[in-house]
């Protein structure tokens, strides 16, 4: 039972409130926008979600380490108190990188080059590799300096190796994180739209800054200080993962409920169109001299649908479909007219019907 003319209790009571604050505020907006998110991708999973939902499983197991410590740590043996630091430490780790990959795959998953796909999935490779040495590191440093172990709430005091490491591994990874979409964005038709999703997947580079405060307490031995940084990292780098599904949704449905007041009947495309290129086809060219054959590549970043094919337009309004002979070939799709409440239409190419009433 707590004495609470203990000082050392009071003492750690004073210590454990901001943790505890927040732990639990920044958990709870980290935890609901991946349940969110999950919400969104319902039907739609991917190798993305899987990974905000293992970072999301590591936030709770890190969270349930933290409470350990804000009780009276005397009602705890040595050892489970030794390991509720080890799970905290290492679930520190987990809930970041696993975030990362998350972001990575998101890229991946949109991403309809297949070059940058495989160069892609190798950074994604080298992430794990990047997670598991960090964690490896905590124990090599950790297990030689025992003394720590028979503190009241055990903290192992990290030194500047693991600080550098730390620092230099975030800024690396955020950075690709950042420059790895600019190519796939770049071909998007809607320039408002561009920069938008631009500065949606830039915002790693909270993650970066969040890092930076972390390794600097670190590195002045900021105990407690240590703790909460790590915890708001954690969460920054969970709820990050989740902005580019969660925000694009909330621009797919501002953009529909735009197009709601159409009379009804009428139709509106809602899927992502990307830069056309003109060219004149060979075969065609000759049998229809008056078509043009324009490439258009699509994409629909919610669902990660992503396709490519060939159209061609006469002026009589007939439309025919040809085969490209690139390597990432996809099948030929329909399309799909559409007309909004202005009168203005526009022609989009689904697998289906990209037009919603």
């Amino acid at each position: 039972m707590l004495d609470a003319n203990d000082p050392l209790v009071i003492l750690k009571i004073i210590e454990a409130c901001p943790v505890a604050v927040s732990c639990a505020v920044c958990s709870t907006v980290a935890i609901a926008t991946t349940v969110h998110r999950l919400f969104i991708r319902r039907g739609r999973y991917w190798a993305d979600d899987a990974w905000a939902l293992v970072s999301m499983f590591a936030l709770f197991l890190q969270i349930a380490a933290v409470f350990m410590h804000l009780p009276n740590p005397d009602v705890l043996s040595r050892s489970t108190r030794i390991a509720a630091y080890y799970l905290m430490a290492t679930t520190f780790y987990v809930v970041i990188w696993t975030a990362r990959l998350s972001i990575l795959f998101s890229i991946i998953r949109l991403d309809p080059s297949e070059n940058r796909r495989r160069r892609l999935l190798c950074v994604a490779a080298l992430f794990i590799l990047v997670l598991t040495i960090l964690i490896a590191q905590l124990y090599w440093v950790c297990e030689p300096e025992p003394r720590w172990k028979d503190m009241r709430s055990p903290q192992c005091t990290l030194n500047k190796q693991v600080a550098i490491c730390q620092l230099v591994s975030d800024v690396i990874a955020d950075l690709i994180l950042i420059l790895a979409p600019l190519k796939l964005l770049a071909g998007l038709e809607d320039k408002g739209l561009r920069h938008r999703l631009m500065v949606i997947f830039s915002t790693c580079i909270v993650t970066t800054i969040v890092s930076l405060v972390h390794a600097a307490y670190i590195l002045t031995l900021g105990e407690t200080k240590v703790v909460i940084s790590a915890i708001v990292e954690d969460c920054f780098s969970l709820i990050v993962c989740n902005v580019p599904v969660v925000v694009t949704a909330v621009i797919r449905i501002r953009e529909e409920s735009q197009h709601g007041m159409a009379q009804k009947g009428q139709l509106v495309s809602t899927f992502l169109h990307f830069a056309t290129r003109v060219f004149t086809h060979k075969d065609t060219a000759a049998t229809h001299p008056h078509m043009h054959v324009a490439e258009v590549k699509l994409d629909d970043i919610n669902t990660g649908t992503s396709m490519t094919t060939t159209m061609t337009h006469s002026n009589k309004d007939l439309v025919t479909f040809e085969l490209e002979d690139e390597a990432n070939l996809r099948a030929p799709i329909g399309l799909d007219s559409c007309t909004y409440g202005d009168g203005s239409k526009s022609h989009g190419l689904v697998p289906g019907s990209s037009c919603h009433g």
